[in-house]
């Protein structure tokens, strides 16, 4: 079995880390804009339990 995905590439145009949580990790503001490039991802069954 194969699966084939596109993963959608983005251009991040700002990025503000606005607060720290509780858990530990940051509150973010993003701007962001869509391309028109991709990475394809493809994925196979293997017949032994390997990655």
């Amino acid at each position: 079995m194969e699966i084939i995905e596109k993963a959608p590439a983005k251009i991040n145009l700002g990025l503000d880390v606005v607060d720290k949580r509780a858990d530990g990790y940051h509150e973010l503001e993003m701007v962001m804009s869509s391309v028109d490039l991709a990475d394809r991802l493809i994925l196979e069954e293997l017949a032994e339990d390997k990655i």
